[in-house]
């Protein structure tokens, strides 16, 4: 098959995995929408509890983007305080990664009873029915486990092309470069999972490097953030700064790992040998770093957004 036929499978299966998410993402909020409110808003009393809610939302949400797009207009509408949202947003960046790795296992099979069970699940029910939802979320779920197969299916015969190397030659030779390539291609996406675990796919497939994916994955963590700042700029101030500083720190974890990358490959391999998990690996380790990191210093960062945005 020819590579412009394998790479628009490829495309196919990204567009099915993006499908997928947007309808566990649907199904959720349609069914506990309201009470996920009531429990972030009883959940941020302090940027511990706030973190740990950040974790479960996005862990049932599938999406740290839609996470910061809700959170910022509960920043706008003064239901949470800057501190308290900033720390929901570092939770939910580290739910994203409890995701990926759960779908790092091969769990293919599972994807047509989901489908089936789920569609049995949602036809014949009233739109607002509970089961309908649930219906949606299995669904959502069947199609994400097929959408990696296809992928990484798909993606095997590509590194036999004799020109896919002379494209990725440039992302392997400018770090930089990479990952501005990944942060833009994130903010397309609006998912940050979605990239990950695209990312994955072609490591497994033996496309892409393990180092390049790995820098790619820090470009991802910074693409993520693009679609809610953007979606945020005609709000109030409030809300404005929790992308804003989510941003901040995710630019500084980036600078401090960059100069890094070969020493963390070591650690990577040294856990494990599948480069598949490596990548999941970094993603979570980078966030949960992050995490480490700026709870302590998130009313500096308040601060600092306060500042850029009276």
């Amino acid at each position: 098959m020819i590579p412009s036929v394998l790479l628009l499978h490829v495309i196919g299966g990204v567009c099915l995995l993006l499908f997928g998410l947007h309808m566990v993402r649907g199904g959720v909020t349609r069914a506990f929408g309201a009470e996920l409110r009531q429990f972030v808003e009883k959940t941020t009393s302090n940027r511990i509890k706030a973190f740990f809610s950040g974790i479960f939302v996005t862990a049932l949400l599938q999406s740290s983007t839609a996470v910061t797009m809700i959170i910022s207009s509960f920043a706008g509408q003064g239901l949470i305080a800057t501190t308290a949202a900033l720390a929901v947003i570092l939770g939910a960046d580290v739910g994203t990664t409890l995701v990926a790795q759960v779908l790092t296992f091969d769990l293919s099979w599972l994807s047509p009873v989901m489908i089936a069970v789920g569609y049995f699940s949602y036809v014949g029910r009233d739109q607002s029915s509970i089961w309908r939802q649930f219906g949606r979320v299995l669904i959502g779920f069947g199609l994400i486990m097929l959408a990696l197969s296809v992928i990484k299916t798909s993606a095997v015969p590509l590194k036999e092309s004799e020109t896919l190397p002379l494209i990725l030659k440039p992302l392997t030779d400018d770090p930089v470069f990479a990952i501005l390539v990944s942060a833009l291609m994130t903010w397309l996406f609006h998912s940050t999972l979605a990239v990950v675990l695209l990312l994955m796919s072609m490591v497994h497939a033996d496309v892409i490097s393990l180092p390049l994916a790995v820098v790619m994955v820090l470009g991802a963590n910074i693409g993520g953030v693009i679609g809610p700042l953007i979606a945020s700029l005609k709000d109030k101030p409030e809300a404005i700064r929790i992308p804003c500083g989510n941003l901040i720190m995710r630019l500084v974890g980036v600078v401090l790992v960059i100069g890094f990358v070969d020493e963390i490959l070591g650690y990577l391999k040294f856990l494990t040998p599948d480069p598949i998990r490596s990548v999941v690996n970094f993603h979570m380790f980078f966030n949960i770093g992050l995490a480490l990191l700026f709870l302590p210093l998130l009313t500096l960062v308040t601060k600092i957004v306060t500042y850029a945005i009276p």
